[in-house]
């Protein structure tokens, strides 16, 4: 008898982790066109977006986005740093995780080069930040 509920317990682990994929599936396969043809109306919904609580951790959200992002890199469709983060952010706030866009900018042999990138609680969870001066808005103005 214990034997069959330790098998039982380790099917309902193996059914809930893919409840979890296939739910950040779909999250992502919502967030992507969203941040690819809307922009500016993302970014302005990420900044007053609610911290949802469904708990999938952040190297869970990172793995399902890495998926989507390899796939349309495949298919030829190569989506640049802010579609990238916005798709990122999205995903990590739905899951309870106080994820910022920080963008930045450096000088490459004479060029000024934007960038932009994910961070939670003030470290990057995706995307090169190196060589990146961070930004900063003031609200005051």
């Amino acid at each position: 008898m214990e034997r069959r509920s330790w098998i039982l317990e380790v099917w309902k682990i193996k059914v809930n982790k893919l409840a979890e994929e296939v739910r950040l599936s779909a999250l992502a396969a919502a967030a992507v066109p969203r941040a690819v043809l809307f922009p500016g109306r993302e970014l302005k919904k990420l900044h007053v977006m609610p911290l949802s609580g469904k708990g999938a951790g952040e190297e869970a959200v990172l793995r399902c986005a890495g998926r989507w992002f390899t796939l349309l890199d495949r298919l030829g469709l190569r989506l640049s740093c802010l579609p990238r983060s916005l798709v990122l952010a999205r995903m990590l706030r739905r899951e309870g995780h106080d994820a910022h866009l920080v963008f930045g900018v450096r000088s490459d042999n004479g060029r000024r080069e934007g960038h932009c990138w994910v961070s939670v609680q003030g470290r990057p969870v995706a995307g090169e930040a190196s060589g990146y001066e961070e930004l900063h808005y003031d609200e005051r103005r």
